[in-house]
């Protein structure tokens, strides 16, 4: 492997951990203690063979953090127990033993690799066996594991629900999720794993599901959704296609906005990833009910439900009075609520409320609050001290009755007004109008300061310099603040960086499994 795919693997099995955990975890000892990881611990081998996506053992070692470094290093899969119906890649594989070349693993270092297999020629469905995963080194430990291997695979696909834009807060929302099996050998049950965001809570509590939170959801960008795992022992033949015995039904919360049901399906027992402070439901017992033929290729295991609901969200502007000499710094506060009813989460909207603030005349902004930056007409740009007007983004998710504020110091100036003021406004980051803002009346307050001893005319409001904004078709940044206090001052230097969320893609070459986020829009699933 190159050392690039060699990084990206490490990413993946570190950040990732394994479906199975490695059977020989060992407790700590003289010199370093290295565990396997893999990223699954049961692989099927199509029948026929697709030489072009042949299946994988793809496996890592990262170092240990208290043992130092590892030394020579020698990574070995013994392959004796499947090789009677499975055909290995070119490699170096002597006596049914595959070797990876001598390597150090530091204390912080990981090295990975993968064998690639096909099933042999009319190897009969269903055959089966293990291959071992141990390593030698001159001065470490490595536990063992295996990898179990079978002729044929499970494949388990659920149907993509269309987009929902018309979601009524306090109306309850039935998932219509169905399960299918595109493989070649009967799965005999399936976990279904499903994540709400919250605007969205499971009414109905199956007692075969256990319920609480996750926060490894990769289209939650980190935030934490309701979860629940359900244990399914319905048998789910090759080619065929099944509904759920019970409706899965959805609380709409009064909050709903933007909101999202993430629901994943696989063989039971592969490693489904547990809830955080899980309960057991006291319903009834979900089960699957036989609803036709699978669909064709291409299909997914795993599917995103958008649902926006038709709500709005109050958004309250206030700002503050100030007095002060000329020459003088004086800071203000401008403080933006969300009155709700909704509140406001971007994972799957682009309309990033922000507030647009014009420094009053005379004055010049030394000090600028973080995730704010010169207003351009038609959007931000790179933050920067003594700019006219700034564009400042709201931290996502923005909830029903919380408000934020942000704090501009502003240096009083030789002429300054004896009274002056800038303008307060919401709106989008790309200049638009905020749609889900139907009470327009609060939208708009002022920064006022009073000027001791001057000489100068009243100011007023100014608006900066004139460029107020109009609503603006400009396709926004991919922006998104973070959760931990994103609108906090930055200090005078003005060199901060706004830390925008965006798309990000791992993967290992052709090797290892593309881990892949994507953005969405509110238009699209």
């Amino acid at each position: 492997m190159t050392a690039t795919a060699a990084a990206l693997l490490g990413a993946v099995l570190v950040g990732t951990p394994a479906h199975a955990d490695p059977q020989g975890t060992l407790a700590a000892q003289d010199g370093p203690v290295l565990n396997f990881t893999v990223v699954r611990d049961e692989v099927g081998l199509p029948q026929p063979a697709d030489p072009t996506d042949p299946p994988q053992i793809s496996w890592g070692l990262a170092g240990d953090p208290d043992g130092g470094t590892a030394e020579d290093v020698v990574v070995k899969i013994d392959v004796s127990g499947i090789s009677a119906f499975t055909d290995v890649s070119d490699r170096d594989c002597k006596a049914g033993v595959c070797a990876w070349p001598a390597k150090d693993i530091a204390s912080d270092g990981f090295h990975g690799g993968l064998l690639e297999m096909n099933a042999k020629p009319n190897a009969p469905l269903g055959t089966t066996g293990k291959a071992r995963l141990f390593a030698t080194s001159s001065n470490a430990t490595v536990a063992d594991t295996t990898v179990t291997v079978t002729v044929g695979a499970v494949g388990l696909v659920v149907n993509r629900i269309p987009q929902t834009d018309t979601a009524e807060p306090g109306a309850p929302l039935d998932a219509p999720i169905t399960i299918a099996n595109t493989g070649s050998l009967t799965a005999q049950g399936v976990d279904l794993r499903l994540a709400a965001t919250q605007g969205l809570g499971f009414a109905q509590r199956f007692s075969n599901c256990t319920y609480g939170t996750t926060d490894d959801i990769a289209s939650a960008s980190g935030q934490t959704l309701d979860s629940a795992v359900c244990h399914i022992s319905t048998p789910v033949e090759p080619g065929k296609r099944y509904r759920l015995s019970a409706p899965m039904i959805l609380d709409v919360k009064q909050t709903a906005l933007f909101e999202f049901l993430d629901y994943t399906a696989t063989p039971i027992g592969a490693g489904v990833p547990a809830t955080a402070d899980k309960a057991r439901g006291s319903g009834p017992v979900l089960s699957l009910v036989p609803d036709g033929s699978a669909p064709p290729a291409p299909a997914t295991d795993h599917a995103l439900w958008i649902i926006n609901a038709v709500n709005t969200a109050d958004f309250a502007v206030t700002g503050d009075t100030a007095t002060a000499d000329p020459g003088d710094s004086v800071t203000l506060t401008a403080k933006v609520r969300n009155n709700g009813p909704a509140s406001f989460n971007l994972l799957t909207s682009d309309d990033h409320p922000g507030l647009l603030v014009d420094i009053p005349k005379g004055t010049t902004a030394v000090k600028i609050p973080k995730g704010c930056g010169p207003w351009t007409g038609g959007g931000m740009s790179e933050p920067r001290l003594g700019a006219p007007q700034y564009l400042c983004a709201i931290d996502s998710p923005f909830n029903a009755g919380k408000a934020v504020t942000l704090e501009f110091t502003v240096k009083i100036g030789k002429d300054a007004p004896a009274t002056t003021g800038g303008d307060l406004r919401t709106l989008s980051v790309n200049g638009g109008e905020l749609e889900v803002d139907t009470n327009k009346a609060n939208d708009k307050a002022l920064f006022t300061v009073d000027v001791k001893g001057s000489s100068a005319s009243t100011g007023g409001s100014t608006g900066g310099d004139g460029n107020q904004p109009e609503p603006q078709t400009t396709t926004p940044a991919n922006a998104s603040s973070d959760n931990g206090g994103a609108l906090a001052e930055t200090g005078n230097s003005g060199t901060l960086t706004i830390a925008w969320t965006s798309a990000a893609v791992l993967a290992a070459g052709g090797l290892l499994i593309a881990a892949a986020r994507r953005r969405r829009t509110r238009t699209g699933a």
